[in-house]
């Protein structure tokens, strides 16, 4: 492994050109993973201006030649990307995984450029608002997709995923996961000060993958294991974020419970290298809180995502008024999109359970947030690229005077001025700056 740990750089290869404007010049490209008769379909639907039907169907054989993709890695790895530990070996990536969750790991593994997929995401807006009005019996007749967009969704489907070559992706990234468990690496070797300089996401997921394999090897696997994560925590521990944090701490209190004495010993050697005991939880009740924020999130980026919000972010708000710390990042994001919306709206029944949840936060807990969580927080930030979100979260920060926090995280406090300050354009720029800083990349205004 050399340089940067960035296993492919999202060189296209293949263009669909600007010039190819209509279905069928546009469609020729995806002849890699559509049949004759799909593509004549899928043209006869659009020459036929049945919209809804066409952009469902492109948008379902993308994410489902896009997760097979993400399953060469293997589903257990992919877990370990998403921080999803109920994703094991024995799971179906194109099952598990949501269409939002794949294009975020496309996009962390450079698959797809950055700017593709915000517009893969506005594309599945575009599909998801459209299935969800169709779907509903007192729908206006009148409010259909425009030929504009579903062109736009169709390209978007087409050059970034349908058009593409079969790749193998992260193979570079793929093959330091087996270092870790295979032999013991130090501080000064090429991938340990490859990662110690790779964009967050390589750096969070090591962690993951450190933390999985403790509870998993044994043997010599298990000390290379141990000794790998001694000198990679050390490294890691002063830029984590504090649910990186917390997942080491979870993940000691549950070799505790478990017995396991080996890899217990390795990980409390490591966390008192960096006085990490402090994230160590006093029971598990936080998993609960887990599960239903991820139900809420799984909810929110889902088909007809307005009409199943509300059940679930009232199971996350019948949990009980305190949250448990470790789970209180995720729960705040699972919250927030609901609060939030998208760039359609937002649940009328949804919001007012977040608007609650929001309410119970003392000051300390934006605090945290808001200097250890947000910066970090990518589906939020994603959110603020778009105008109505981010017309709600200017709402939101006056409505809880959260420009007045103290915050070390001079982006964040940035972000906050000028939200307070009603500045849409501003807030999406200085959104884009803690967005592109957290991916590594640039991320154009």
């Amino acid at each position: 492994m050399s340089g940067e740990m960035i296993p492919w750089d999202a060189k296209q290869g293949a263009v669909v050109p600007a010039s190819a404007t209509s279905p069928s010049e546009i469609i020729k490209y995806a002849v890699r993973h559509l049949r004759s008769v799909e593509s004549k379909q899928l043209i006869s639907a659009f020459e036929s201006q049945n919209y809804e039907m066409g952009t469902t169907f492109i948008w379902s054989k993308a994410m489902f030649v896009l997760k097979a993709q993400l399953a060469t890695l293997g589903s257990e790895f992919v877990g370990e990307m998403l921080q999803r530990p109920d994703i094991d070996e024995y799971s179906d990536v194109r099952n598990c995984v949501t269409d939002t969750e794949a294009i975020s790991l496309a996009e962390d593994l450079g698959m797809i450029a950055h700017t593709d997929c915000f517009r893969m995401r506005q594309s599945h807006e575009v599909i998801s608002y459209f299935a969800r009005l169709s779907s509903q019996p007192d729908a206006d007749e009148e409010a259909m997709m425009e030929p504009e967009e579903a062109i736009g969704c169709l390209r978007a489907c087409v050059k970034n995923v349908l058009a593409q070559p079969i790749i193998e992706v992260a193979h570079s990234f793929a093959d330091f996961r087996k270092q870790l468990e295979e032999t013991n690496l130090s501080a000064e070797s090429e991938a340990i000060t490859s990662l110690v300089a790779s964009p967050y996401f390589y750096r969070r997921t090591t962690l993951s993958v450190l933390l999985a394999l403790l509870k998993t090897t044994s043997g010599a696997s298990l000390e290379h294991v141990g000794a790998n994560i001694n000198t990679v925590l050390p490294l890691l521990w002063p830029d984590l974020k504090k649910p990186q944090r917390w997942q080491a701490g979870q993940t000691y209190a549950q070799l505790f419970n478990d017995g396991s004495k080996s890899p217990l010993s390795y990980l409390k050697k490591a966390l008192l290298k960096v006085k990490g005991f402090d994230f160590v939880p006093e029971n598990l009740r936080s998993n609960t809180f887990t599960r239903a924020a991820r139900e809420v999130l799984s909810a929110h980026e889902s088909m007809n995502n307005f009409y199943n919000e509300p059940a679930k972010i009232r199971l996350l708000e019948n949990l009980g008024t305190t949250i448990p710390e470790p789970a209180f990042p995720l729960c705040m994001t699972a919250i927030l999109s609901i609060w939030l919306g998208n760039s359609f709206g937002n649940s009328w029944d949804a919001s007012p359970i977040a608007s609650k949840l929001l309410d119970n936060l003392s000051q300390e807990q934006w605090q945290y947030y808001l200097d250890g969580c947000l910066a970090a927080d990518r589906a939020i930030l994603l959110k603020l690229f778009s105008s109505k979100p981010r017309s709600r979260w200017v709402e939101l920060v006056k409505k809880y005077d959260l420009h007045t926090t103290e915050v070390d995280d001079r982006r964040v406090r940035s972000l906050l001025k000028v939200s307070e300050a009603g500045r849409g354009e501003s807030v999406q720029k200085a959104a884009r700056r803690i967005y592109a800083s957290s991916t590594g990349s640039s991320v154009s205004s």
